[in-house]
């Protein structure tokens, strides 16, 4: 299986469409802390319907599992508000 390609090339593919950018502020290996780095870098070249949030003492994918209830309240009210639903 070939790799995706990388974020940051097909980012600007998801705009106009609202888009969630969740990133960790830890370091992971191989993959380093894009918290502080790349989310706000992935917000730009998304555009201005792009969210983010940099969860602190995250690592690359365990947002859900530091600050599962803030996780689980963002995203519905992300999903929430992009479907009209409220």
């Amino acid at each position: 299986m070939d790799a995706p390609a990388p974020m940051i090339e097909i980012i600007d593919d998801i705009s106009p469409r609202p888009i969630m950018i969740v990133g960790g502020g830890q370091a992971f290996p191989l993959i380093g802390s894009e918290g502080e780095r790349m989310v706000p870098r992935y917000a730009q070249y998304a555009g201005s319907n792009a969210q983010t949030w940099v969860i602190p003492e995250a690592t690359h994918c365990d947002g859900p599992a530091r600050r599962p209830d803030e996780y689980a309240g963002r995203m519905i009210e992300f999903f929430d508000t992009t479907f009209g639903i409220q």
